[in-house]
């Protein structure tokens, strides 16, 4: 515990330190430079604002970001952060500081789920700037072995380390029990995460902790424990706005779209630049059939999202369906064909708004112009690979709209199985039959293309329940090629191989299909809790078997 106590306290050679500085007003950046430069700082670069700063950070590697709060712009420097997480772009390892003038930041930063790792309030020394750094780099350094493993994607290896590093963790300790919660539940142990949740709510009450908890009570289905978990944090800290977003998420999952639409409003509220959040809200309010709040939501995603990189084709062709539905046809195709010029030569944005475009002009009583881009629809729907549930949807809507029911079943019957598992998707499909006046057929479809997918992991299960191990993991992979989008199928199709080859004995095919397996479902969901999970187990069959991957 000494040697800690040393150690956080030993000077730090900042010479070969590499900092981003981003601020908005070019003096403020000289000064910083300056103030860097007063405790051996020399490796500077400078940002002006948020599409700069990610310019240089795809590029380099940086150890410190300094960002001010305050960007003059559309995307404030949590904002920033946020999107850096989210899409992955610095390291745990990096340090990121706030730097503001407000004084009110410390509410801002008490209610964020991606806080920076410290905050300086102006004016500041350097020599107080440098202390607060040398203390982040000597934690960041205590934390650095489980860092490397995280970045690794060892996640079951990084919580062990954590139990390791416990007795020794000294001021870090919270930091060190953060981090397993999360590990732990990055790797589907949901309830070894609550008891660490709640030994750490034990010895003190903080938002984070309550917010691990709740979400390891959702992932368990513990739904009422989790939304009574989410509007504690509410009650005492409203401006948490993750918080909001997921007791919408468990609200939605007791069925209660109501209440779920409701809670995003307020989050909405609270912060409306929140693209996610946006669409989340937009797409409760259609379901709820509250055209006029998906309208705006979808109209604030759209505006908003001119600063963003998250806007995506989809997004227009929500706003485009809204105004379908209100019957607002004009205004309908306007959108689709801002969307054309938004994405110019996009397929993607092509083949939405062919759809839209063939229900639009449908519904307008433009025949011929409605046929025309149904076939255009048609075609460039079978070539696409990307196909996401919005736009299945609308493309069955689409083939029964103009009289193509053999299309629109066999378009319907792979949607389901490859969601029959994804209950928002399930209703989505089924509210659409029910707006086309078709809800008994649309709800016998479901059933039965899900009945199917069901019974197919069944008979995978009974196999492998009667010592056919070798004839489960044929049926799961023939299971997986059919169904590639469906990363429940797929993934089972990988931990039946993985059983069989911890019996008996690593295969370079198999191992290779698993290795594609997961590769599949990583490109679209990289957070999937039970990729992670068999990610760390092949790694650990690869190992015990000294076989390099």
């Amino acid at each position: 515990m000494a040697a800690l106590r040393n150690a956080k306290d030993a000077p730090v050679d900042f010479q070969d330190k590499t900092f981003l500085v981003i601020d908005d007003i070019i003096g403020v950046r000289s000064s910083m430079r300056i103030t860097i430069s007063t405790f051996g700082g020399v490796k500077v670069d400078m940002a002006a604002n948020a599409a700069d700063a990610f310019n240089k950070i795809e590029h380099r590697n940086y150890d410190i970001i300094l960002c001010d709060y305050s960007l003059g712009e559309a995307k404030d420097g949590q904002q920033l952060l946020e999107e850096l997480k989210r899409r992955r772009m610095i390291r745990n390892a990096t340090i990121f500081m706030m730097v503001t003038a407000e004084r009110g930041y410390e509410k801002v930063v008490s209610a964020v789920e991606l806080a920076p790792d410290d905050y300086l309030i102006k004016p500041f020394s350097g020599e107080v700037l440098r202390t607060r750094l040398q203390h982040l780099i000597h934690k960041k350094t205590f934390l650095a072995p489980i860092y490397e493993l995280m970045e690794r994607q060892e996640m079951r290896k990084a919580a062990e380390l954590c139990d390791r590093l416990l007795s020794k963790a000294g001021p870090y300790l919270l930091d060190v029990l953060r981090l397993k919660g999360e590990l732990l539940l990055m790797i589907s142990e949901f309830t070894d995460a609550s008891k660490v949740y709640e030994h750490i709510l034990a010895m003190r009450e903080i938002p984070w902790a309550r917010m691990g908890l709740a979400q390891a009570q959702y992932f368990l289905e513990n739904y009422e424990a989790a939304a009574e978990g989410f509007k504690k944090i509410l009650a005492g800290h409203p401006n948490y706005l993750s918080a909001y977003d997921w007791l919408a998420k468990a609200y939605t999952a007791l069925g209660d779209e109501v209440s779920a639409q409701r809670v995003l409003m307020d989050g909405v509220a609270k912060s409306p630049r929140t693209l996610q959040r946006q669409k989340d809200l937009g797409e409760s309010a259609y379901q709820n059939e509250d055209l006029d709040t998906a309208q705006g939501a979808f109209e604030a995603v759209l505006e908003f999202g001119k600063f963003s990189s998250f806007t995506e084709p989809e997004d227009f062709a929500n706003l485009s369906r809204t105004f379908l539905d209100k019957g607002e046809y004009d205004q309908a195709l306007t959108v689709m064909n801002n969307a054309r010029k938004t994405f110019e030569n996009s397929p993607q944005v092509m083949l939405h708004a062919s759809v839209m475009d063939s229900m639009i002009h449908d519904k307008a009583g433009n025949k011929e112009a409605a046929e025309r881009a149904f076939g255009e629809a048609r075609t460039l729907f079978d070539a696409a690979v990307n196909k996401p549930e919005s736009l299945a949807l609308d493309m069955v809507r689409s083939c029964f709209q103009h009289g193509d029911q053999a299309a629109g079943e066999k378009i319907t019957q792979e949607l389901v199985k490859n969601n029959h598992d994804n209950p928002a998707v399930l209703k989505r499909t089924e509210q659409m039959f029910q707006r086309m006046g078709m809800h008994d057929q649309g709800k016998d479809l479901i059933h039965t293309s899900s009945r199917e997918v069901i019974a197919l992991n069944n008979r995978a299960v009974k196999l492998a329940q009667a010592g056919d191990l070798k004839g489960s993991v044929e049926l799961l992979m023939q299971a997986a090629d059919q169904l590639r989008a469906n990363n429940v199928v797929v993934l089972n199709a990988a931990h039946a191989i993985l059983t069989y080859l911890g019996q008996t004995g690593w295969d370079e095919r198999l191992a290779n299909i698993v290795h594609e397996y997961l590769d599949t479902v990583k490109q679209r969901d990289p957070q999937h809790k039970k990729y992670l999970s068999l990610s760390a187990i092949y790694k650990d069959l690869a190992l015990k078997f000294g076989v390099k991957v």
